[in-house]
């Protein structure tokens, strides 16, 4: 241990998995548009790694199979992690269980009983926001959903279907705008909202990027946040507590999905991944949601 401490020796993970003839590398891939959601994804992954010894790549997979690099070939993994909207992904899941590669799934719509999944309620978490927007007396709330073959997306936007409907009031076409999970589309969104005749006196983004848009939209046309318009998002990113007004908001257990998910190919290595994990999910009400003006 004195030499450990003169030399600064640090173990080499991979140096440990020749010996080992096991592998002690993970791959996460995505392709989702958030980067906040996406930088939560990759520090929850990393503190596991980090913990137990492991080393991770991340890589962009907006092509689908044929984009992602460390597929080619022999890979040496010891699983993998799909990230929304991938965890859809039929080729690469078809490509993964051929070359017997573990791998873990987050926030699928439906498991197959194949691979281990890591999840939320996503459904029933966007009906209690509107659960919450009704309880402070809105009634006509514009909603704007993420990408339609976004698989929490169409969650979300289930959740808040229902939720309207659990509270009577009938949902209109022209409330519902779709977003691509990006401030922009936010931003785009919401000019379209405000540009109605009779417009929402609420509005619930299904991301906080796009609610960070929401905001910003409101601001550009002289409308105040919470006082003439409720804003409200989902995720619990960083960035909703550092916008202003700070955002009422789903609070996601993004890190800890990712964190599980790693745990699940550590333990996989040898016991083989568990089946399904749900995290809670909770509602975080901040500065930008209050009653509509009587």
């Amino acid at each position: 241990m004195d030499a450990v401490r003169t030399l600064g020796y640090r173990a080499n993970p991979f140096a440990r998995s020749l010996r080992a003839a096991q592998s002690r590398l993970i791959a996460v891939y995505f392709s989702n548009p958030s980067r906040n959601y996406t930088s939560e994804i990759q520090i929850g992954v990393l503190e596991r790694c980090n913990a137990e010894g492991f080393n991770a790549i991340f890589e962009q997979a907006s092509g689908g199979l044929d984009s992602i690099v460390s597929l080619r070939g022999r890979p040496n993994l010891a699983g993998v992690i799909l990230v929304p909207p991938l965890t859809e992904d039929a080729a690469i899941m078809r490509h993964l269980a051929q070359a017997d590669i573990p791998f873990v799934r987050l926030a699928p719509i439906e498991a197959d009983g194949e691979a281990g999944h890591v999840s939320m309620d996503d459904e029933s978490a966007a009906g209690e926001m509107v659960d919450h927007l009704v309880s402070l007396g809105h009634r006509r709330i514009g909603f704007i959903a993420g990408p339609a073959e976004h698989p929490q997306a169409r969650l979300r936007e289930a959740g808040f279907l229902k939720g309207l409907a659990r509270h009577g009031i009938s949902p209109s076409s022209e409330l519902v705008c779709r977003g691509n999970f990006h401030f922009e589309s936010g931003v785009q969104a919401t000019e379209q909202l405000l540009a109605l005749g009779a417009r929402p006196t609420a509005i619930f983004a299904s991301n906080d990027d796009m609610a960070a848009g929401a905001l910003a939209a409101a601001y550009r046309k002289g409308i105040r946040v919470p006082e003439d318009l409720s804003v409200a998002g989902f995720d619990d990113t960083p960035l909703a507590s550092v916008v202003a007004p700070s955002l009422t908001t789903i609070y996601q257990p993004i890190r800890e999905q990712a964190g599980k998910a790693a745990d699940m190919l550590f333990g996989g290595v040898e016991r083989g991944p568990e089946t399904s994990i749900v995290l809670p999910h909770r509602l975080v009400v901040r500065e930008s949601t209050a009653p509509p003006k009587a």
